[in-house]
């Protein structure tokens, strides 16, 4: 740009999130809401999320300023009593009239786009920046179509249309998100998605060739001279049943894991892309830059570590796959940072956020 004879240059700066956690502060935070939980029977879950949240949240900068949790315990709470009374009610239902059941599956996938439209503006308008609240704006029936009637697609179709599926959700959930009233825009490419998918499907295959080698070694020890000198100890073959009965369970449990862990590589990858390709208030841009591989293995590790130490270090856990993807996450700032007034956005519903908690649903950005 050119006033009067002198060229300025738009300042374009790149800003690294970072988390200020750490594993021996989060362990406190946790066995506290652990202990209460338990000695509550429940109640004080609602407490702990919150704190947990505000944790995360307050501890995660960009430019020198954190993020904020906002929802209330007391908010939280009575969400839950909604859902697990709405979820007693349901189960009950079945078991004493198992017609009862398939007819509440039809007012559930018709309640489920409002209720998920609910959930993210709830979860966002409990968001804060620089005191700026988040806003989602969704409409029903693109939620319906995206949430509910192409997961649907995407199954009769063998999973060949997940990219599209991606597509159309991630852009969703971007193009719906505002920083007060200044507006996200999420245009995800197609062919981009494809790319990583084929990349999910060679990591898929060569998870079922290692356990596929893992097998066969176990199977050829077994039937080999091992299997010889253990049948000796053996004499009833009850020992080599159960031993058969483990390897067929393990088998199982290897190839969930394989399609879990193929999940993870692509829903990474899912995120890099849909990052690198959004927008605020139409300059100012997004980088993910994460390693799925790197992310597979501290999910992978994660698991064990916590399995291991009977859920002693599921705070290292947390704290290890929160600070990867805050430190491979940045804003690119292209001049003045974007200032914006909170918009009085309605608050959402915080019993639909707990359903999708619940009920395992996540469809953050």
């Amino acid at each position: 740009m050119s006033v009067e004879g002198l060229t300025t240059q738009t300042l374009t700066e790149e800003k690294a999130f970072s988390f200020s956690g750490n594993a021996k502060e989060y362990f406190g935070i946790w066995i506290v809401n652990l202990f209460l939980s338990i000695v509550t029977l429940g109640i004080y879950t609602a407490w702990a999320k919150v704190r947990r949240l505000r944790y995360f949240y307050g501890n995660t900068w960009l430019d020198g300023h954190n993020f904020e949790y906002h929802a209330k315990p007391m908010q939280i709470l009575i969400g839950r009593i909604i859902v697990v009374a709405y979820l007693i009610f349901t189960q009950v239902m079945a078991n004493i009239y198992p017609v009862a059941g398939l007819i509440l599956i039809l007012p559930y996938f018709i309640l489920l786009p409002w209720v998920i439209n609910k959930a993210l503006s709830f979860n966002a308008r409990m968001t804060s920046y620089r005191n700026v609240r988040l806003g989602f704006e969704g409409t029903y029936w693109r939620s319906l179509g995206i949430f509910i009637l192409m997961p649907l697609a995407v199954s009769l179709s063998g999973g060949f249309i997940a990219p599209i599926a991606s597509q159309m959700a991630m852009n969703y959930l971007g193009s719906n998100t505002r920083y007060g009233g200044l507006k996200f825009e999420t245009n995800t490419p197609l062919g981009a998605l494809y790319g990583n998918f084929g990349a999910s499907i060679v990591f898929t295959l060569a998870g079922f060739f290692v356990m596929g080698i893992a097998l066969i070694g176990v199977f050829t020890a077994s039937g080999s001279g091992f299997g010889e000198v253990f049948s000796q100890f053996d004499p009833t073959g009850e020992a080599t049943n159960i031993l058969a009965q483990i390897g067929i369970f393990g088998s199982i449990i290897a190839i969930y894991s394989v399609v879990i862990f193929a999940f993870v590589f692509y829903k990474t990858g899912v995120r890099n892309i849909a990052y690198n390709h959004t927008l605020l208030d139409g300059v100012h841009r997004f980088k993910s830059s994460m390693s799925r591989l790197r992310y597979v293995w501290i999910i992978f590790s994660n698991f064990f570590a916590v399995i291991f130490t009977v859920g002693l270090l599921r705070p290292w856990a947390a704290v290890r796959s929160w600070r990867y993807m805050v430190s491979h996450t940045a804003f690119i700032q292209v001049g003045e940072f974007p200032l914006s007034k909170n918009v009085d956005d309605p608050e959402g519903n915080a019993a639909t956020a707990e359903y999708l908690d619940i009920d395992g649903i996540d469809f953050g950005l």
